[in-house]
This record gives structure tokens, C-alpha cells and sequence, in this order.
């Protein structure tokens, strides 16, 4: 509940620093016919991309999945997202622990490093981005924040990754189940995920740019490049659900100089609302996966799930068994 308290406080400051009059009145004048497909084909485009990023790497990691069954997995996620963003991921894990017959620790796992990296891409354009904006005391701290996160995620990698250093609390630490893909990922994992990762990003930067404009905010590009991984950090920060208020507010701070207060807040609160409501029209089409089909078996043919295995396991370098131990 805290989140939804945090939520309602920083869109009561929103409304107190522009009346909704004038917010509701720039959403009137705003060009709907631009906002709402851009919202589509991105959310259809995001949509795409990240389910392919599953299939590829949980079969990778821990079972076959194709592309079909990772569009249901992502699809049926999205009606989990307005409650909390992260609430998603562990709907994605149960989900395929449940059809798959996996442990959810090796699937939250796979996620757990999806994620590190997303938040890597994330901090290092945000901290290229607080780079071009004008310097100010705030900006400056958030350099150092920002660099700091990037360097404490990349030294995370590197110690679970690699055998050193081999202190007790290391090795410990290693071999916690959630460690389990971290161990054993290859630099085409590395550079699949910052891939479709930097294209995601970028994709929102897009949609910030022509979205600003169809409310009248005459966004630099630089300033949308800029701001744009800024306002998704904040939205990211788990205190306010799918970053309601924290965004709104933060746009405010940005985009004050291109154009009204009415208008920024105007389309910072309808893209949300956009996005939320394309995403969960698109969870909803994905509901009846969730019965399965009177011909399919409920249970997975570990003969052929054996077959189509990561080498790691086929090979022994990951045991396949409870107990998330690796040599």
C-alpha cells in the first residue's frame, strides 16, 4: 500500500502546482491521433521484442520456450504491471515455473540478470543524458549516483561471474540459487540483452519526442534523449506504482521551458494512462492462454526438454537438480 500513498501524495503536489483546469484543458487541445498510435506501436513493439529476449534466453538457461509461449508469458504479465512494475517479473516466473515444471528460482534467475542489465543500460544513459543537460547541484549528485550504480552493477557481474576473488563469502554467494544464470552466461547473452535493452530505451525516447509535440511541448531532441532515461529511472524507483506522480513530477522539472505547465502535465499523466491501458488491452487478449487446451499435457516430456537444453546442463556444468549447487 505504500506505493499507491506515495502515488496519491506526489500527484496532490502535481495538482497543487498546476491546477487541473489547466491540465484538463491542454488534454482537450492535445492531438490524440498522434498519441495513441505512437502508444500502440510502441507497446506492440516493446511487446514483441521482449518476449523474443525470453524465448531466447530461457531456453537458453532453463527450458524450451518458444516465441509463442513467451508472447503469452509477457502478454499475461502486463495485467500484473499497474499494481506494481515488478509484480510482472514474478508473475513471468511463476507462470513458467507452473507450465513448465521448473523451479522458480532458476527462472527468477534468468530474470534477476535480464533486469541487472536492463538497470545497467538504464543508469549509463541517464548518466550520458545528465551530461548534456545543464549542470546544477542536483544534476551533479545524480552524475555521481548514477556512475556509482553503473560501476557497483558491473562489479556484481564480474564477482558472481568469475572465480575470483575466492573468499569463503564469495564462494558462498556464488552458489545461491538466484546466481544460477549469472554463473554460466557468454558475451552473446551480454550483448542480446544490452541490444534489445538499448532499443527498448531508445524506443521510449521516441515516444517522448512526438509525444511532447502533440501537446504543444517543443522538446530539443537532445533534451528528449537527455531527460527521457532520467524520467524512466525515477519511474523505475519501486515507491509509486508504474511510476505515477514521481514521473509527472519530474517531467515537470525537464520539460518546464518547452512549453506549459498545463500541457506537461497533461501528457505526462496520458501517456501513463496510455501505456497502462495498451498494455493491459493486450494482457487481456493472452487470458485464455491461461486454461490450457483439453489436448495438451499438463506435464513437460522431459525427454524432449532434455534434448533441446542449454549445453550447460547437458553437459553437467549445471546440475539440473533442487539443490542450485554449481561445481
Amino acid at each position: 500500500m505504500l506505493p499507491w500513498f506515495v502515488a496519491i501524495a506526489t500527484v496532490g503536489y502535481v495538482f497543487i502546482r498546476v491546477p487541473l483546469s489547466e491540465a484538463w484543458s491542454a488534454a482537450r487541445e492535445a492531438r490524440v491521433e498522434v498519441l495513441v498510435p505512437l502508444v500502440v506501436g510502441a507497446v506492440l513493439f516493446w511487446f514483441l521484442l521482449e518476449s523474443f529476449a525470453y524465448a531466447r534466453l530461457f531456453t537458453r538457461f532453463n527450458t524450451k520456450l518458444s516465441w509463442r509461449e513467451a508472447r503469452s508469458l509477457r502478454g499475461l504479465s502486463y495485467l500484473l504491471t499497474p499494481i506494481h512494475l515488478s509484480l510482472g517479473k514474478v508473475g513471468i516466473v511463476l507462470r513458467l515455473s507452473a507450465i513448465k515444471k521448473i523451479s522458480p528460482l532458476e527462472a527468477a534467475s534468468t530474470v534477476a540478470l535480464y533486469q541487472t542489465l536492463d538497470a545497467m543500460v538504464l543508469a549509463a544513459l541517464t548518466t550520458i543524458g545528465l551530461f548534456i543537460i545543464p549542470a546544477t547541484s542536483i544534476t551533479s549528485e545524480a552524475r555521481i549516483i548514477a556512475i556509482a550504480l553503473i560501476v557497483s552493477l558491473a562489479g556484481y557481474l564480474v564477482l558472481i561471474r568469475f572465480d575470483w576473488p575466492e573468499s569463503g563469502i564469495a564462494t558462498r554467494i556464488r552458489k545461491w540459487g538466484i546466481h544460477r544464470t549469472h554463473r554460466v552466461f557468454e558475451t552473446r547473452d551480454l550483448a542480446l540483452i544490452l541490444g534489445i535493452k538499448l532499443a527498448y530505451h531508445l524506443t521510449f525516447v521516441a515516444v517522448f519526442y512526438f509525444g511532447a509535440r502533440a501537446f504543444g511541448i517543443e522538446l530539443p531532441l537532445a533534451i528528449a534523449l537527455a531527460a527521457t532515461p532520467i524520467i524512466q529511472a525515477i519511474g523505475a524507483i519501486p515507491i509509486s506504482p508504474a511510476g505515477l506522480g514521481t514521473q509527472q513530477a519530474s517531467m515537470l522539472y525537464f520539460f518546464s521551458s518547452y512549453g506549459s505547465d498545463g500541457a506537461i502535465v497533461a501528457f505526462g499523466f496520458s501517456l501513463t494512462v496510455a501505456l497502462i491501458g495498451a498494455r493491459c488491452l493486450l494482457g487481456l487478449a493472452y487470458l485464455p492462454s491461461l486454461t490450457p487446451r483439453v489436448d495438451e499435457p499438463s506435464g513437460q516430456d522431459t525427454g524432449r526438454a532434455r534434448r533441446f537444453a542449454p549445453r550447460y546442463y547437458r553437459e553437467g556444468i549445471v546440475s539440473t537438480s533442487n539443490d542450485h549447487e554449481f561445481p
